[in-house]
Parts: structure tokens; sequence; C-alpha cells
């Protein structure tokens, strides 16, 4: 196992947490020491367990199953049950019982195995957290609301076709509970669904002429910042479609932060300064693009979250997964498909929406589980019209459905307006740089436009938001820091900067880790222009959730990189007007459906795909798997 790092199997990281841990605790058998180095690795790779199953079977892409085999047999393990039985009498280990019931969140080993599960002690912890508040959330209606309010808030318009309003019926299933999740994918009306069960929730609270703190927040600024846009217009709008008192609106806040903010990410520290010594002051959280939050993150959230807070979680259930470890909003929503209620609660729903809700009950109390209630699904895209190529593409590859994908891409005489695929195949791979550049022309103009005066910086980001290269790798001839540095020179010898080496008028970066001490976090992203008063001195500016700008020397920034490429995975929480795709022509494990839908929907006008058909196909018949006990946690009986 000592050169298994050398082999690119794991990491550093992973045997020397795994020798390191076992020497303190005197432990020397193989069978632990391999169980507890391939956690810490699985760790590393996203999921927040390790099952034993996997452990035995063959956790390596890399090594078959036979290869595998011979190597457990070399190590001295002859059998699952003897793998078994070591963890369990492992000092390494604690044994906790069956996941079924409220879990103890108080460990005091390095490693915790649970239903053949084996977890690092403060994953189990996390996962704990979120299993326990939701158990104790879900099934639970504990508010009231009149139907005259959801009545006004949705008029009967709908077209004769459809005969049941799925953005009505989030906002009554909501409405009446302390926990909500609501899924839907791009253009089907999210913000604006929750900014009517916010104005709902508001009306709860004025009828009892109660005081009332919500709270918006996102995982980025950049998400922070749409929301906060999106929350705006949607008010704006409910202002003049409906009679309710002013006062009711100004309930509903017009500023959304990130979590590192609402949190109280502190410089030097690890932590937060809110938990549950500390709770947060509010009484309503909602936290938008919920798939980017990861397990960490969503445990320290709840842990902040006060006794009667109500949350809602808003998110693509499709969209990739966070970058650290957990799929928690997927996992939550695991049986969300075929939308069906339960009968009792469709007894509820029905009066109050004024809605025949026969349609979608289920007797099948096979997927009777009390969570199904806490969970709403928006499928009906608004933003996407019956001939947009962009919808159609991204429902096909949601599917997994490869024909309809190159279909939609053109295969079979099909042809989008809004679409485009650079076909590269196996003998001519490179990429046309210039027309990859050609993208930005806009941005240099208004570059140039900004250092004389004629635009503000506002207007600049604006422009910036327009086009965006995306890449699903980071490394490599088609990841994002070659791309950057090819991008940049391209640049420098047509004039565009006189330095690619320095910071120059126009250089956009991106953050990559967070700085408490500034308020800048990973994601956030930033323009270089010159000092208004000192010419020769670069400052970089930053949009900030509110609108509002702040300007930094770059010396005083922590690690940034350039972000005219970026990776699939920090898109995430953005739009762009046009969005150009770039896949390696191999097979990657990153490269999954998940990805590709993902950076399709970030394109609101234009998509263009650079991948050869075998890359795209692989990528297209990938799903994500990542490992975690939520989904038998909360979906098993």
């Amino acid at each position: 196992m000592s050169h298994w790092p050398e082999l690119g199997l794991i990491r550093r990281l992973d045997l020397h947490t795994s020798l390191r841990l076992a020497s303190h605790c005197q432990e020397t058998r193989a069978s632990v020491l391999l169980a507890s180095l391939i956690a810490s690795f699985y760790l590393g790779q996203g999921h927040s367990c390790l099952p034993l199953d996997k452990l035995y079977s063959g956790p390596f892409q890399a090594i078959t199953s036979k290869q595998w085999a011979a190597c457990l047999l070399a190590l001295g393990i002859n059998s699952y049950q003897e793998l078994l039985s070591d963890l369990m009498d492992s000092p390494l280990v604690e044994v906790k019982e069956s996941s079924h019931g409220q879990q103890g969140t108080l460990v005091t080993k390095p490693y915790v195995l649970q239903d053949n599960r084996l977890y690092l002690a403060r994953y189990y912890g996390f996962e704990s957290q979120v299993v326990n508040y939701i158990r104790q959330a879900q099934g639970q209606a504990n508010y009231e609301f009149e139907a005259s309010w959801l009545a006004q808030l949705f008029p009967d318009d709908l077209p004769q076709q459809e005969s049941i309003d799925w953005q009505k019926i989030a906002v009554a299933n909501a409405g009446l509970q302390s926990f909500a999740v609501i899924s839907g994918g791009p253009g089907t009306g999210k913000t604006t669904t929750v900014t009517k069960l916010l104005l709902l929730l508001a009306l709860q609270t004025h009828s009892k002429e109660k005081g009332l703190t919500i709270e918006l927040a996102a995982p980025t600024g950049k998400a922070a910042a749409r929301l906060t846009q999106s929350i705006i217009q949607a008010k704006a709008k409910l202002r003049e479609s409906t009679e309710f008192p002013e006062n009711v609106f100004d309930l509903i806040p017009e500023q959304a932060s990130t979590l590192h903010r609402l949190l109280g990410s502190e410089y030097g520290r690890s932590g937060f300064r809110h938990n549950h010594k500390n709770p947060l002051h509010l009484d309503i959280l909602l936290v938008d693009e919920a798939s980017m939050v990861d397990l960490p993150m969503m445990a320290k959230l709840l842990d902040a979250l006060p006794a009667k807070a109500r949350l809602i979680l808003l998110g693509d259930k499709d969209q990739l997964a966070s970058v650290e470890a957990g799929s928690v909003l997927a996992d939550l929503t695991h049986g969300i498909e075929p939308v069906s209620l339960a009968p009792e609660w469709a007894k509820v729903l029905e009066p109050l929406s004024e809605t025949d809700l026969s349609s979608v009950v289920s007797l099948d109390t096979r997927i009777d589980f009390p969570i199904r209630q806490n969970l709403s699904l928006l499928a009906k895209s608004y933003r996407f019209h019956q001939d947009s190529g962009i919808g159609h593409l991204a429902g096909a590859v949601n599917r997994g459905d490869v024909n309809s994908s190159f279909s939609i891409l053109g295969g079979a005489g099909a042809s989008y307006p809004d679409l485009y695929w650079h076909k590269l195949d196996q003998e001519e791979q490179a990429l046309d740089i210039a027309t990859l550049a050609r993208g930005y022309d806009a941005y240099w103009r208004a570059v140039k436009q900004a250092l004389q005066g004629e635009i503000c910086v506002s207007a600049l980001f604006e422009e910036f938001a327009n086009y965006q290269i995306l890449s699903a790798v980071r490394t490599g001839e088609y990841g994002v820091e070659q791309l950057n540095q090819i991008l940049q020179d391209f640049f420098y010898q047509r004039g565009r900067m006189i330095n690619p080496l320095a910071w120059y008028p126009g250089k956009a970066i991106i953050i990559t880790r967070n700085d408490a001490s500034l308020g800048l976090f990973n994601g956030d992203i930033g323009i270089c222009l010159p000092d208004v008063d000192d010419k020769e001195r670069m400052r970089v500016w930053f949009e900030l959730p509110d609108g509002s700008l702040k300007a930094y020397l770059p010396s005083r920034l922590s690690e940034n990189e350039a972000v005219f490429v970026m990776t699939v995975h920090k898109s995430q929480g953005s739009e762009f007007k046009r969005v150009e795709l770039v896949l390696p022509p191999y097979e990657s494990p990153v490269i999954t459906k998940e990805l590709i839908y993902t950076g399709i929907t970030r394109a609101k006008s234009f998509f263009s795909l650079w991948a050869t058909p075998d890359s795209m196909r692989a990528g297209i018949s990938t799903q994500v798997a990542r490992y975690s006990g939520l989904i038998d946690k909360l979906w098993c009986h």
C-alpha cells in the first residue's frame, strides 16, 4: 500500500492519515489499514462514506476485480466477513447501531462503522446532523394560511391542457411546513415561486401582528447576486399584480449573502461565528443553489438555525453535486419522481390550492416516505420555448439519451439556431483558439470604454457575463489552467494588453480560496482596472451580492486565477448569454451527464460544444455516483 500514491491510486494524504491514526491506536491489521486508507481516498473523491461491499469488490476504476481479489489475498484478507469482523473489533472504529432512528452524534474514535458503511468520524457527525434535523422536521404541518392568499398569488390563467399549477402546489406545500425543498431545472420559475412563498409566509406573520426576520443566502457571491436581482424583480411584479399591504412586502429582504458571510466566516478560524451556541437571528432562511452545498456546510448551517426557524432549500437536483464531499440535495430528492402525494396530504392541499390532485395521489405505501411531504418539483421551463435547442438538449442529456442528444446537436438533419457543435475528431483535436477568443471581443471593447470613462464598472461586469468558456477539467491541453494561458497569450499578441504576466486592465480573475478578512470568497469574480486617482496603480473590482462594488490592491488578494475559462463546477450559480463548453477527447470520470447538463444550462441564448463524439457519448452515459447514508436513512422503511 505504501507505493500506491506513486501509482496514482490514492493521495499521499490518505496514506499518511491512515498510518498516523493506526499508529496512535496501535492498529496493525492490514484489513483495517486498508479500509481506513480507502475511506480517506473516497472522501477526497466526494463520497461521505465507504461502502464495505465497494471496498471488497474493488474501489479503484484502474484495477480489475480479478486484480483486486489477488491484492486482498496478498494482504491476508480472505473474506468479506473477516474484513467486517476486523473493523468491528478495531480500536480505530466505533460501531453504531442501525441507522433507522435518531443518530447519535457523539463519537470517540477516528472512524465509525454503521450499516456496513465506514465513515471518518467528522463526516458521520455531519451526516447525523442533517438526518436528525430532517427526521424531526419531515411530515410536520405546523402552519396554516387562507386559500384566498394563494388565489391572489396565482390567478387562474393556466393553459387548458395543464390541470395542475405546480408552482402553486409548491407554495401551498411549503407554506404549511417548517422545512421545504423546491427543485426545478433552469427557467422553471423557482425564484418567482419562492418569492410568492416568502410573501405567503410574511402574510402568515402579518396576520398575527408578529415581527419577522427573513434571510436570503446562496453558496457563492455570483449566486447571491442573481438571487438578489431575481427577488427584487419578482417583488416588483407582485406589487403590481396583488393587493396585499405594502408593509407585508417590506418584510421580504432585497439582499442575499453568501453562506460564509451569513454564518460568520472569521479570519484565521476554520469554524463559523454562528452555531448552536450562538444561533442565527432569523425566522426564515432561504438557500438558493442548494445543489452546491456540501455535507459539512449543510450540517453547519443546520447547527446554526434557531429551533423554530423555517428553512427553504431551492435548487436543481440534476445539477453537478458540490465540489466537496456529499450530494445533499440529490439525496434529499432521491425519490421525488414520479411526483405523488399521500391521500391524506392531498386532502389538505386540495381546498387550499383549489386544485384537483386525484391524478397524482398514490396508494402505494412502499413509496410513502414522510420526507415526500416536504418536497416539491417544478418541471415546466418558461425560459426555453418549444423550439429551443438548449432546452431540448439539456433534457436529452439529463435523461442520458445519447441518440436524441446527437440528433438535437445536428446529427439527423435537425438544426437549432441556439446550438453549435464544433465536432472534434480523433485525428484533429486542436481547438480553434481564435474562435473561442472572438467571444470576448465585445468585452475588450467595453474595457476600452471603461478606461476612457465612457461606461461604469458595473456595465463592464454586465458585459463580462455575456460570454463564458467552460472546461470540464483543470489540467492538461483542454484544462482551465492551460486554456487561460493560451487565451491571454492570444490577447497579448493582438494588443489587448502590454504584459500578460502582470496585472493589466481588463484582466478577469476568480478567487479560489476564502478570505474572510477581505470579505471575498471562493468563486467571487474580479476585474482589474487602473486606480481612478493613480493610473499606474491597478485595482481589482468585485461586485457584491447587493450590487455595490469594492476594489482592492492586487497584492492584498488571496489565491486567485484568470477566469476567461472556468470549470463547469465554478460556473454553478451563474448564467451567461453565450457559453462554450470544452470536453477533452478522452474518457474521464469527471465527465458525466450532470457536468454536461450543468454546462448546457449555464447558457441563456446560445450554447456551443467542443468535443469528440466519443467523449460526448461517454459523458452522457456516465452518471455521478456519490456514496452516503442519507438515502438509506431517509428513503428506506
